[in-house]
């Protein structure tokens, strides 16, 4: 028998809101950022660490960060430049950030004129980034960080993506600017479905004018939700059923929506229209409203001059995070945390310019994450093989800190899988 040391492979684990400060403006100095909030700290000032990184130095490249997705302690963050002469975007790919070291560890270059929008994880070996420019979907090799196939002729201005039942679908708003003639003009929108072990697109199922934000129940159900015109056509709710990827409900809003987010108990937020920004609440279940447009959650029970309005993110506890993103770059920027059960205001954070992407991260520092990705994984203990019978100090297979890497340092891996 083994006798392992318990402590080894343990350390203080960090809960971290991610946030991304999207907004860019040459006139005023600002370039996109990102903030880390430390939820396990209870003075709200001291829990942010504030614009830690800038994802840009030059205020005049427009260097947007549009997405943030996170694996382990590392956070994947599509980036592009958008030159302010309306040519194509360029510098196109995806930051990665090491949460826990607080640096970028490398980029996944994408092609120019692509601009990159969202990512989702296969598996530990691949991941998908819709590129709205490109109307392509690119397939990622995550440890070799670099695209190994194209998804093209399927798409218009792909957008969001979620995954559900082995298949991912992307929502493709279908709109295209004409500058001279100074307007949108609006396509059919649709949602394309990828079979992701196979890599091949299955169908294209029709949806409601300008599809763009795109989730799924986790269990059999996507939602999208289309935003309409801004004008004489509104916004819609889809589902689609995931077995048969057929539309089971459209539901009306009568409005342009905002951001929204599904809970644990499978009850959509979204925040209704600039008009009118206050929450609504739909139960996905039971395909019935729970608030309407006609009885929103107004404001904070506890504190009603705090603005309700902005992106939504629920967290693992259940509670509601609110970014309330200031684009004129005045600097009221918050992000703002709410107990759905009574709509009260738990914490407000005072965060960079144009807050508005957030995500939740569980930073785990463990000696058996011999790669360093964040995540324990069978790469490990191949890795950790190649130093099979080393000795000495700083051996990074040295899991257990003996000096030398044996069955023992494979063990606290294999437990760690």
């Amino acid at each position: 028998m083994f006798l392992i040391n318990p402590t080894f492979g343990q350390t203080e684990v960090q809960d971290l809101a991610v946030v991304i400060n999207a907004l860019t403006h040459p006139d005023l100095g600002i370039t996109a950022s990102l903030s880390l909030i430390d939820l396990m700290e209870p003075n709200e000032r001291r829990a942010v660490d504030n614009q830690i990184l800038h994802f840009s130095n030059e205020v005049l490249q427009r260097r947007r960060a549009v997405g943030l997705a996170i694996r382990g302690h590392l956070a994947y963050i599509p980036t592009f430049n958008l030159p302010v002469t309306g040519a194509p975007s360029n510098g196109d790919g995806i930051f990665i950030f090491n949460l826990e070291d607080r640096e970028i560890v490398g980029e996944i270059p994408i092609q120019e004129g692509a601009t990159p929008q969202q990512v989702a994880f296969i598996n530990d070996q691949k991941m998908y980034v819709t590129c709205a420019g490109a109307h392509e979907v690119h397939v990622i090799d995550i440890p070799n960080r670099n695209v190994t196939k194209v998804f093209t002729g399927f798409f218009n201005k792909p957008t969001g993506i979620t995954l559900l039942n082995g298949k991912a679908y992307v929502s493709n708003p279908a709109w295209e600017w004409d500058p001279e003639a100074g307007k949108t003009t609006y396509y059919q929108s649709s949602v394309t479905v990828i079979d992701t072990a196979t890599d091949t697109v299955l169908e294209s199922i029709p949806v409601s004018t300008n599809a763009g934000q795109i989730l799924n129940d986790g269990e059999s159900t996507v939602i999208v939700k289309s935003i309409g015109n801004y004008n004489d056509i509104t916004g819609y709710l889809v589902l689609i059923d995931a077995m048969t990827d057929e539309i089971t409900e459209t539901v009306k809003l009568g409005f342009t929506p905002g951001s929204a987010a599904l809970n644990s108990e499978k009850q959509l937020f979204m925040q209704g229209s600039w008009q009118n920004p206050g929450l609504l609440v739909y139960d996905i279940v039971a395909q019935d409203w729970i608030r309407d447009e006609d009885d929103t959650i107004a404001n904070f029970s506890n504190d009603a001059d705090a603005p309700i309005g902005g992106g939504l993110t629920f967290a693992p506890d259940g509670n509601l995070y609110i970014t309330q993103p200031d684009w004129g770059g005045s600097g009221q920027d918050y992000v703002r945390v709410m107990d759905v059960m009574d709509a009260s205001l738990l914490q407000t954070y005072h965060v960079g310019p144009g807050a508005s992407i957030l995500a939740f991260a569980q930073v785990i520092s463990r000696r058996e994450d011999i790669n360093n990705d964040g995540i324990v994984n069978i790469s490990d203990m191949g890795l950790a093989a190649r130093f099979w019978g080393d000795q000495g100090p700083g051996i990074i297979a040295d899991v257990n800190g003996d000096e030398v890497v044996n069955i023992l340092d494979l063990v606290l891996i294999s437990q760690g899988l």
